[in-house]
């Protein structure tokens, strides 16, 4: 559809039919009514005035020489103007109608004053009417004939056409001219954020309890929409002609309380606002056609003002739109696949897979036979499941928006025993999905004694143990869920599940039970705008039938940069829609499949036979499968096999406590950014701790002569240096203590070793592209070294020594030259 606002449209109407005009930049506009009235058109109200002036001519039927604008009310102070005045004869002596204009949007509290300003004018113009008009909210009054106090049994469904009566509702179903409207993305997004507002009162309700509300006047709007009222019947959700708030909201009542009978789990308890709330949202709303606003409006609409609302007020975390669309794509649904989302949240997934499949429907069959397919996957292959019983019934009303599908949506918990989530809903079953998508919760951990008895044993990634983080239950039961043998997944994983040497045992089950399709690494940023800050990967993969012998297969890899959206959230080019793109490429012929040249080293294919002991798409980068290859032909040693220990340092438990000033017996304690490539050390800016924690605490850290340093953590992550000092000292947790067998490997050597552009890219590497990069000890200890003869080792650093000295002499000699320049500059200044 158009998807121009209402307001606009008015105006462009007025604009063709003459009764308004603007200059060149549209900076200005010129009323042509009872006289020519310009104003500046780049204030937000007139836009609105705008909009109703040309409503009151084209469709109110009131004609221009009778209205005027800016119209001085007398008896007001200070001095007031009525923005828009209908008279009832020619020579504008006798007004008719007052209209109080304010921009869209205002608060509940902006417009009950509007209102007091409108019967304000009115009555000192002794008009017969009154309007209040806010965007696309509006509220209208018969002024005469009620107490001067009335603001409620004086409301009229709608201002009378041409002079006429008021009628008694003013939206009437079917009626070509009274009919409900089709609105804009941006009336629709302004609606539901006033709905909200009006409701939220200001922090009078819990944010989760004003959404739910706010969802259950919208799941009335759009029963009363879809068949809650009768052909060429006035709708119910609307207010009529000196209407009470009571009775309004008692129609309300009556339309939620049918459909609760049609579906308890949507909603299970009943209204909780007051009349006067009820009264107002139906005021933003009874105006707008939902049902007839197509899918893809109302999906953007309310799914930013979820995402404005999950992250603004409940701060609940929310899996980014064009991340959601890129894994769906990829694993592209059909219309016969069952799909499930364990942790649905508010149905992103789900929603973005009916999108898919709805377009290629209508555009494989057309519109009338694509509908009944896409209605029917949405009805009977759309399944979710939502521990949150307030997020879960968000999501069933997401899908309802979206022309249903909330059938499959339960509040339960994923990760219990199948038994019990097959008692909530028999769908939900072992082996019997073609397709999931999640994004499972991060950072929760499941503790055994807090559970039924073998809760943690039903899991291999849980048995024997007495807790396990969410996440990683998740991805065995995510694998449970799948089709043996066809089933195939797309999850949000954060890259510590990839890399962390302690979770290798997850990656083993991960390949042991399916294949993997491809690996996606997401930028640092993806999620921070969004609630969470974890680094994250898309992992993809089929489930293998049981004791499925798998070959040797390729894995898609791709490291994504820019993804729809910057650190702020803000709108940028989306590399993920070409992406799609690649991969599908791929997919069509993997054997003979090359990198297209503008992802060349942003997107590589690797070999099942070549995954180490980490999965994250940065290990794998080809300039380090270049290393790799140059490795085969050396002869190397890890650092394990030429050390005596490998072991960090740590921050001593007392804090504050532990350290002394320098020169008070103190012991030198070393951190990553003390130490540098010429192994000098300044002793008068690092720390001292107290010698009892040296000997106690930190007992394991204990430098020694000739020990090999290696900066593991943070800014200076890579830098290599060698402990020449006599003085004990100890060292933090960022850096790592290498003591090597001397009678195999010369530290000074090791330490030119990391210098080499091979040495460098094994710690490159290693290196987590996270926010705070980190190699761990393990790591450390696999580093591979080419380690010649301890001769051959001294000739190198006889040359490095050479070398530096050399360097030594020409810094002297540069630097005298420049003091001599310095000093002969001087002598003839003085002259």
């Amino acid at each position: 559809m158009d998807n121009t606002s209402q307001i606009l449209l008015n105006i462009s109407n007025g604009e063709k039919s003459g009764i308004i005009s603007f200059n060149e930049d549209k900076s200005r506009i010129t009323y042509h009514c009872n006289r020519d009235y310009s104003a500046n058109f780049k204030n937000p109200e007139e836009k609105v005035r705008a909009s109703y002036f040309s409503e009151l001519v084209l469709t109110y039927q009131y004609p221009k020489n009778r209205i005027d604008i800016e119209i001085v009310v007398p008896r007001r102070t200070p001095e007031d103007r009525a923005d828009i005045v209908v008279y009832s004869d020619d020579e504008c002596k006798d007004p008719y109608l007052i209209v109080e204009c304010k921009k869209e949007g205002v608060t509940d509290a902006e417009f009950k004053q509007a209102i007091e300003q409108a019967f304000g004018n009115a009555n000192s113009l002794r008009a017969k009417y009154a309007a209040v008009i806010a965007g696309n909210t509006k509220t209208a009054f018969d002024v005469s004939g009620f107490k001067p106090n009335e603001r409620e049994k004086n409301v009229i469904a709608d201002i009378p056409i041409r002079y006429g009566k008021a009628p008694l509702y003013k939206y009437i179903k079917g009626d070509k001219i009274k009919d409900l409207k089709v609105v804009s993305r941006e009336d629709l997004i302004s609606a539901l954020e006033k709905c909200h507002d009006t409701v939220w009162q200001g922090g009078k309700l819990a944010p989760t309890t004003a959404f739910d509300e706010v969802s259950k006047l919208l799941f009335c709007k759009m029963k009363d929409e879809k068949d809650g009222t009768r052909r060429n019947e006035p709708y119910r959700f609307q207010i009529g002609t000196h209407e009470t708030a009571y009775e309004v909201a008692k129609r309300i009542d009556e339309i939620y309380q049918e459909a609760k009978k049609q579906d308890e789990e949507v909603f299970k308890e009943d209204i909780r606002l007051e009349p006067k709330v009820i009264y107002s949202v139906v005021e933003h709303l009874q105006g707008l056609a939902l049902n007839k606003t197509d899918l893809d409006t109302k999906g953007v609409a309310f799914e930013k003002f979820m995402v404005d609302y999950f992250k603004g007020k409940m701060g609940q975390f929310f899996t980014p739109r064009p991340i959601i669309d890129f894994a769906v794509k990829l694993l592209a649904p059909k219309h016969t696949d069952l799909v499930i989302d364990p942790s649905c949240g508010s149905g992103g997934f789900l929603l973005a897979s009916l999108d898919v499949v709805r377009h290629k429907a209508i555009a494989d069959y057309g519109a009338e036979e694509g509908h009944d397919i896409w209605h029917t996957f949405a009805k009977k292959n759309l399944y979710g499941i939502e521990i949150n019983d307030q997020i879960a019934r968000i999501c069933k009303m997401n899908m309802i928006i979206h022309d249903d599908g909330h059938t499959n949506i339960i509040s339960a918990d994923s990760l219990d025993f199948f038994k019990n989530i097959k008692k909530t809903h028999k769908g939900f079953k072992e082996n019997h999905f073609d397709l999931l998508l999640a994004n499972p919760p991060f950072g929760a951990i499941v503790k055994k004694v807090e559970k039924e008895e073998k809760y943690l044993d039903q899991y291999k990634l849980g048995e024997d143990r007495q807790n396990q983080k969410t996440e990683i239950l998740f991805i065995e039961r995510c694998i449970d869920f799948l089709k043996e043998g066809t089933g195939r997944m797309g999850l949000v994983l954060p890259d510590g599940i990839l890399t962390n040497s302690s979770l290798s045992y997850v990656r083993e089950l991960l390949l042991e039970r399916c294949q993997i399709l491809a690996i996606v690494s997401l930028p640092q940023f993806a999620f921070t705008h969004f609630g969470a800050g974890v680094k994250s990967s898309l992992v993809f993969a089929r489930k293998k039938l049981p004791n499925e012998a798998t070959l040797d297969y390729p894995i898609f890899m791709a490291m994504a940069d820019r993804i729809g959206y910057d650190a702020t959230g803000r709108e940028d080019f989306n590399e993920l829609i070409e992406l799609n793109n690649e991969f599908e490429v791929f997919r069509k012929d993997t054997s003979v499949y090359k990198p297209s040249e503008k992802f060349q080293g942003n997107v590589f294919i690797t070999k099942r036979s070549d995954l180490k002991n980490r999965f994250d798409v940065y290990f794998y980068k080809p300039a380090f499968i270049e290393i790799d290859k140059l490795f085969q032909g050396l002869a190397f040693k890890t650092i394990a096999e030429i050390s005596l220990k490998v072991s960090s340092g740590a921050t001593p438990k007392a804090k504050g406590e532990a350290y002394v000033e320098e020169g008070q017996g103190g012991v030198p304690f070393i951190r990553s950014g003390d130490i540098n490539f010429d192994d000098k050390i300044d002793f008068n800016s690092v720390l001292y701790i107290k010698e009892d924690v040296h000997q106690n605490q930190l007992k394991s850290s204990q430098l020694q002569k000739g020990d090999l340093l290696i900066a593991i953590v943070g800014a200076t992550i890579g830098q290599v240096a060698v402990y020449t000092d006599d003085r004990i000292a100890n060292i933090n947790q960022a850096l790592a203590l290498v003591r090597l067998d001397k009678s195999k490997a010369n530290p000074q050597y090791v330490k030119l070793y990391f210098l080499t552009h091979l040495g460098q890219a094994e710690l490159d590497r290693l290196k987590r592209p996270v926010a705070r990069a980190n190699i761990n000890l393990d790591e450390i200890r696999s580093i591979r070294i080419v380690l010649p003869p301890l001769e051959k080792q001294m000739e190198f650093i006889a040359i490095w020594e050479k070398a530096l000295n050399e360097k030594t002499e020409l810094e002297r000699k540069a630097n005298q030259i420049l003091n001599e320049a310095k000093d002969q500059i001087e002598k003839r200044i003085l002259r």
